[in-house]
């Protein structure tokens, strides 16, 4: 196999990741992938830093040219301003949102911050919304863009959550939709979206075996 001078350094776990993976393979990119484990810390090793010092993935290495944020990564394969428009929106408010409210859950095995589930149920407003008025199968027109990738990616996230969104008629058909047109969706998103699921499980069972054993210690001793 030929030296590729293309590297791609990713985490399956990550939907940005997921995004940009797919949109490398839609497109047929010949890449090197170098998967970094995020929960080794690989990304804070010097090697990393001195490539990305701000240590996230996904990092595009482009022929000694770096590149980071999912976002920049895809507009670079590919550029129209309605997708620009989208991949923004997705950046700044959908995946933002999903963060904000399952940050809890994410990190520390708790429930959701209910303070933050209006922003996402916004968001999802939203979108259900410029699909209405749109009156086309994707986001930006008749044919799938990077922007529909990105949006999916995020929403994957939402699949780890096992958060229902079927409330939200037109955007539930654009993702079924979707997931069914992007060839490269299972093997970039379910391997990812199950290490999610079972991350926050796991941090779940272990808060709970805390409050129990917090419980006990508490009562009064005979």
């Amino acid at each position: 196999m030929a030296w590729l001078s293309t590297e791609f350094y990713y985490y399956k776990g990550s939907p940005p990741c997921r995004a940009v993976w797919m949109t490398l393979k839609m497109l047929n990119v010949e890449y090197e992938a170098k998967e970094v484990d995020l929960l080794k810390a690989e990304n804070k090793r010097p090697w990393f830093l001195r490539m990305n010092p701000q240590h996230t993935v996904p990092t595009f290495n482009d022929h000694s040219f770096i590149l980071w944020e999912s976002r920049a990564i895809m507009m670079n394969q590919r550029k129209e301003r309605k997708v620009d428009r989208m991949l923004f929106f997705d950046m700044g408010t959908l995946y933002h949102s999903i963060k904000e409210y399952f940050a809890p859950k994410i990190y520390d095995g708790l429930p959701p911050d209910p303070e933050k589930e209006n922003l996402l149920k916004t968001s999802l407003d939203h979108l259900d919304h410029f699909l209405e008025i749109g009156g086309v199968p994707y986001l930006c027109g008749e044919r799938i863009t990077i922007a529909d990738v990105a949006v999916l990616a995020s929403v994957t996230e939402l699949d780890a959550m096992e958060y229902n969104y079927r409330c939200y008629g037109e955007f539930n058909r654009w993702v079924e939709r979707v997931k069914a047109a992007i060839k490269p969706y299972k093997e970039c998103c379910e391997e990812g979206v199950r290490m999610t699921k079972d991350r926050t499980k796991f941090l779940e069972t272990e808060v709970k075996k805390q409050m129990e054993k917090e419980r006990k210690a508490s009562l009064p001793k005979k």
